[in-house]
């Protein structure tokens, strides 16, 4: 098991910045939200990941037995130019695949017409093969909402594993 400590410290503190920044950006501050979510969401995905999903199997029920509201994300199917692709079957498939694609730099920033960024399009290449669309064995659009629902997620695992959803 991790260091209870440092997990629960982790998740705690990424909640803590993260109601911060959408409670300023709601009263009109100019912070990058997305831009503090998306970090959030690589260290998350990428150091606590490595400490406490890495070879553990959670489904998409044990979320819902544990009264957590699971995100689903639209994965982009098989197609002729994709034609490997596979989907997940549980949540810790989607956060090592998340783990995988963030760093290895396998995600494109998505935007909108005044440029303001709205979500990433994410995506995993086969062990040892070059980045591109025969090559990849799993790709999907995530909103930035998706992923802010997915962070929050994360973070209520993590915190009902370890101890109580609290601020420190």
């Amino acid at each position: 098991m991790p260091d209870e400590e440092k997990t629960l410290a982790i998740a705690k503190r990424t909640r803590k910045n993260l109601d911060f920044i959408y409670s300023v950006k709601g009263d009109g501050a100019d912070v990058e939200e997305f831009t503090h979510l998306l970090n959030s969401m690589l260290c998350m995905v990428i150091c606590l990941r490595e400490e406490y999903f890495k070879g553990k199997e959670v489904s998409w029920d044990d979320l819902i037995k544990k009264g957590l509201t699971p995100v689903y994300i639209a994965e982009t199917a098989p197609s002729a130019d994709l034609p490997k692709l596979k989907s997940h079957s549980s949540f810790s498939q989607l956060i090592s695949s998340i783990r995988h694609e963030f760093a290895h730099n396998c995600f494109k920033l998505s935007g909108d017409s005044a440029n303001k960024i709205t979500g990433i399009t994410i995506w995993n290449v086969l062990p040892h093969k070059k980045d591109i669309g025969i090559n990849r064995s799993w790709q999907a659009e995530i909103t930035e909402q998706q992923l802010k629902d997915l962070a929050y997620l994360f973070i209520d695992y993590i915190c009902y594993e370890f101890g109580p959803i609290t601020q420190t």
